[in-house]
């Protein structure tokens, strides 16, 4: 990298690889599948030579490239840089700082930005040996050197930083599929935080850390098939992103203020979504439907409240709409769950397309990738079913429309026939009326009684 006699020599070192003090304030969070959410404090300059290249080869997508800049990132991560040699006779006395040279400064930038690609966005690729072995191998040992480095700084008092590297130790060995294994390291993060003074533990900053040691605890339980323990570390997670929320997310019936998203909502509205879908996908696995769903939903309507999403939002809520397709796909109702992957797809091409950031660019394609062969599969089946939908519309009008025919037909010929029989009553002629025949004559009760006994008489003398 220079010349002369400020060569710089590079050799391995567990201790200093990326994790120096000044360099603490990224912020990872993490939950069931939550995808590493750096806190971009730092300063990278993007520019030079060795960035354009490793950008390059990153985004280029084939092992070839993957593993070039892989294979950078591990050596740059595995150095530390020394200071020349110094006489004995001038090691008391005072030598001037020389300026920092560009090389030194981009190399810095290019190690870090390598390391955190490695890490927080190959650790979720790598999840077996199978796959990718060489890439597997090499995150194991950025691992190890994390540990390393978790090592050093428990000789000292406790410490955000150190909570935070627990933390960082739990997820990347979570995404190594080490699950059991990392549901101890994720107890063990709880712990530091647990640790921590009441005024720091407090802190928005430190209640985040504590919500991700309880999402990633139930990752690592409901991926051991312990639905019910899960749970209870969701709900834990939940409660906490909930008052995170509220702390600084605008009332009910308020909208976000103008211009962009502050950091703080961001990140308070993108675990909350988390949250929402942990708990959801948990209550799916314990075949509870209906609560799963009314858990998503939370989440659909908290960010349709809010309207304008950052980024980080933005790829909570593509996660959260997957999920609650996923559900729907389940329950036979393909046309909600083609309505959530959609939009979710077209979120993702919209950060995929405007967000500089490679590791953004990354999950976007990732997530639109999984999304892209069930909107296919499902559109495709929800297409035949709406035209078999069609096809009985049209033959269910038809007969409709036949049978009204038919009625009126009836009803126009019986018209016609009672016409024609009124019509033929009209022309004939009437019938003379039937004379009354005549009346008996009356005979009265004497009279018929004298009758009665002449009759009788008779008889006897027969």
């Amino acid at each position: 990298m220079c010349k002369g006699k400020d060569k710089q020599k590079f050799a391995f070192s567990a201790k200093k690889f990326i994790f120096r003090r000044r360099n603490m304030s990224a912020t990872a969070k993490f939950g069931s599948g939550r995808e590493n959410e750096l806190d971009a404090t730092r300063s990278h300059r993007h520019n030079g030579k060795s960035m354009k290249f490793s950008s390059h080869a990153l985004q280029a997508g084939t092992r070839g490239a993957a593993m070039l800049a892989l294979g950078l990132a591990f050596i740059l991560n595995s150095c530390e840089e020394k200071e020349p040699a110094v006489p004995a006779e001038t090691a008391a006395a005072p030598v001037a700082e020389p300026a920092p040279e560009p090389q030194v400064d981009m190399l810095a930038e290019t190690r870090e930005a390598l390391f955190n690609y490695a890490v927080y966005t190959l650790g979720s690729k790598v999840t077996s040996p199978e796959t990718f072995p060489e890439l597997n191998s090499m995150v194991k040992d950025m691992l190890e050197k994390l540990r390393a480095y978790y090592t050093e700084l428990q000789k000292q008092a406790p410490s955000e930083e150190r909570a935070r590297l627990a933390l960082q130790i739990a997820t990347t060995t979570r995404d190594l599929g080490a699950y059991a294994k990392a549901q101890g390291e994720y107890e063990n993060a709880l712990a530091e935080v647990e640790a921590l003074p009441e005024e720091l533990r407090s802190t928005p900053a430190c209640q985040r850390l504590l919500s991700a040691c309880q999402n990633g605890i139930g990752v690592c339980l409901l991926a051991q098939n312990k639905a019910a323990d899960a749970l209870l570390r969701y709900e834990a997670a939940l409660v906490v992103d909930e008052g995170l929320y509220n702390q600084v997310g605008p009332k009910e019936g308020e909208e976000l203020p103008e211009g962009e998203v502050s950091p703080e909502i961001s990140k308070a509205a993108a675990d909350l979504l988390d949250s929402y879908r942990c708990l959801g996908d948990c209550l799916r696995a314990m075949e509870d439907p209906e609560e799963a769903r009314a858990t998503y939903m939370k989440g659909q309507t908290l960010a349709q409240r809010l309207k304008r999403l950052s980024t980080e939002m933005s790829l909570s809520y593509v996660k959260l709409l997957t999920s609650l397709g996923n559900l729907d796909n389940s329950l036979g109702k393909s046309k909600e769950a083609l309505q959530s992957w959609v939009v979710a797809a077209k979120i993702c091409q919209g950060l995929n397309g405007s967000s500089p950031k490679l590791e953004v660019k990354a999950e976007t394609k990732r997530c639109f990738d999984a999304l892209l062969p069930a909107i296919q599969s499902v559109g495709q089946k929800v297409q035949a079913e709406q035209s078999a939908s069609e096809a009985r519309a049209a033959e269910e009008k038809a007969a409709a429309e036949k049978a009204a025919a038919e009625q009126a037909a009836a009803e126009k010929a019986a018209a016609e026939r009672l016409a024609a029989e009124q019509a033929a009553a009209a022309q004939t002629p009437a019938a003379p009326e039937a004379q009354a025949a005549p009346e008996a004559p009356a005979v009265d009760a004497a009279s018929q009684e004298e009758t009665n006994k002449r009759v009788r008489r008779r008889r006897r003398r027969s």
